[in-house]
């Protein structure tokens, strides 16, 4: 399954995939306008004075636990981590100047939204951590999102690759998309700034249903990016390129 070298653009890869050249600039350059956005907006929650503020907020820390050496931690909870990347980039996007791309193509920006379902209402609604589409026209870009944090490798299979996170893009059941990009978010939580991205890329090679391709890609703004591609006829749905994302947040020690 090996592909392209490293550092090959999305917009390559994205003509690789069957899109027109005008389509894969038009994406490509959302993707990249967007990923961005979100980068900041997590950029400005780990600068030292809000995330000491975020950790006062209720239900943003989990429980303490027993660490190594007889230290407490307490790790940021998943959802508490969404809202306030969800917030945040919710106010960048409405200071953008006029003629900014975001703004241009009308490309709006959600989180914790309901997923559109035959089978699943109110309540009962699975729940997408961020959903980003333009609203330009019928087609028009869209990227849906679904994090999970990671504390240790074992947290890829049980949590990341598992039925309720990569998963959700091959349901029956309220799929996440059915459109031809998906992402997966790695909330990489510890303070040593150490990345999963080796230990996802290695998991993925073993994933069901086995991906026909994986590439690592550049992305301006984002970096180096791993992609997975997947049939799915299975499903009755289009294939989809899945982004293999990554942010990284601390862990707090008593």
């Amino acid at each position: 399954m090996s592909g392209p070298p490293a550092g090959q653009n999305i917009k390559a890869l994205l003509k690789q995939r069957g899109f027109s050249a005008p389509k894969a600039q038009i994406w490509s350059e959302f993707l990249r306008h967007v990923l961005q956005l979100y980068w900041q907006a997590a950029e400005q929650l780990v600068e030292p004075a809000n995330w000491a503020g975020f950790k006062q907020k209720a239900g943003a820390m989990g429980k303490p636990k027993r660490g190594r050496a007889g230290t407490v931690i307490r790790i940021p909870t998943e959802d508490a981590i969404t809202s306030e990347i969800g917030h945040r980039a919710e106010e960048l996007r409405k200071a953008l100047p006029s003629n900014h791309f975001l703004r241009q193509h009308d490309v709006c920006f959600s989180f914790e939204s309901p997923v559109k379902s035959d089978k699943r209402a109110g309540r009962h609604s699975k729940k997408v951590d961020f959903r980003v589409c333009s609203l330009e026209h019928p087609g028009a870009p869209e990227l849906t999102i679904e994090a999970k944090p990671l504390t240790s490798q074992r947290d890829i299979q049980t949590k990341y690759l598992a039925a309720d996170g990569m998963g959700c893009f091959f349901s029956h059941d309220s799929a996440y998309s059915t459109g031809p990009l998906g992402a997966m978010l790695a909330y990489s939580i510890n303070n040593d700034g150490s990345t999963m991205q080796e230990a996802i890329l290695a998991a993925l090679q073993q994933y069901q249903p086995k991906p026909l391709h994986i590439h690592r890609i550049s992305i301006p703004g984002t970096g180096l990016v791993d992609c997975s591609h997947h049939d799915r006829a299975a499903w009755k749905m289009d294939p989809i390129t899945i982004l293999h994302l990554e942010l990284n947040f601390p862990v707090e020690f008593k």
